[in-house]
């Protein structure tokens, strides 16, 4: 837990650094890559027999909030670049900097409202950028599905649906997208024993039978927030990386702690500081490491390219 405490130490001294009157712009500058819209080629849409085609409409993602300002565009665009760099190398990398499973990438937060949503679209944007890989996109958030509700897609065919009938293949209820290497798996229906059902073996079935069915596909699952329901935890048990969101100026450093003592000890964790302004325009955002104990630390242990932890 020491190197926990020393990444809770570090994005507690950032607040020092904050500067509340960024140069040029009022507003705090969140993480943001926006995607190139292209037509799905014939290859990609039989990928998924007789799914619709979800289309990703960047107005009605920035008026939601989950994706940044034209302002920001490229400067942000190049920051969740040097994100998603250490989270595909420890999915598909060599030796001691792949991690088991690094490809189902679970993104949650200690409690509602630090951007989790926000950091899945725009790493997920930003990932469909890879020539070599294609993503996912699992909206695992069922309480609160922000991404099927944007994709119109709330009352489609989807993960709860597949987890009440096992018997069904998760593979039906995914939707193409007309973002060039990027799918969506929805929520699916609303029911009342939705806890119960992430939280089962059915779930870790479907992650499984996900995980399994390309080596060269990224997963990213949007969870709901830890200290605030009981699957988060489960659902991040059956990750190979977790994206911890953590909001500058907002986040209680106890809370941090805590969900981070319900993760295992055996995962690899990052921390993603989100919506922080800087007196320097290169970057803004923070992002740690912390490596299982009985592994080899990668190099990106240690914070990367972050100003706030220098």
């Amino acid at each position: 837990m020491s190197k926990i405490s020393e990444a809770l130490d570090l994005i507690h001294s950032s607040r020092s650094r904050v500067n509340s009157s960024y140069p040029g712009n009022d507003e705090i500058a969140d993480a943001n890559v926006v995607a190139e819209l292209v037509s799905p080629t014939d290859e990609q849409n039989s990928s998924v027999a007789g799914s619709r085609i979800l289309r990703i409409n960047l107005e009605d993602l920035r008026d939601a909030g989950l994706i940044g300002s034209e302002y920001d565009q490229q400067l942000l665009a190049d920051q969740y670049r040097d994100i998603k760099r250490p989270l595909i190398a420890h999915a598909f990398g060599k030796r001691a900097t792949r991690i088991e499973h690094g490809n189902i990438i679970v993104v949650t937060s200690s409690i509602a409202g630090e951007g989790k949503t926000f950091t899945t679209i725009n790493l997920a944007l930003s990932m469909t950028k890879e020539r070599d890989y294609t993503t996912l996109l699992v909206d695992a958030d069922t309480a609160k599905p922000q991404i099927s509700e944007l994709l119109c897609a709330e009352n489609d065919f989807g993960l709860l649906d597949v987890l009440e009938n096992p018997d069904l293949d998760v593979h039906s209820a995914i939707c193409p997208t007309d973002v060039k290497g990027l799918s969506v798996l929805p929520a699916g229906k609303p029911r009342p024993n939705a806890t119960e059902l992430l939280s089962s073996d059915a779930m870790d079935h479907v992650v499984d039978q996900l995980g399994r069915a390309s080596s060269r596909q990224l997963i990213l699952l949007d969870a709901p927030p830890l200290l605030q329901t009981s699957e988060a935890k489960a659902l991040s048990g059956l990750a190979g990386q977790i994206v911890l969101v953590v909001r500058a100026e907002h986040t209680p450093r106890g809370d941090v702690g805590t969900a981070l003592s319900l993760l295992n000890e055996d995962q690899a964790v990052n921390l993603l500081l989100n919506q922080a302004r800087y007196t320097s325009s290169k970057y803004q955002y923070g992002y740690g490491y912390h490596a299982p104990e009985d592994k080899e630390e990668p190099e990106s242990k240690e914070i990367h390219k972050s100003e706030i932890f220098e």
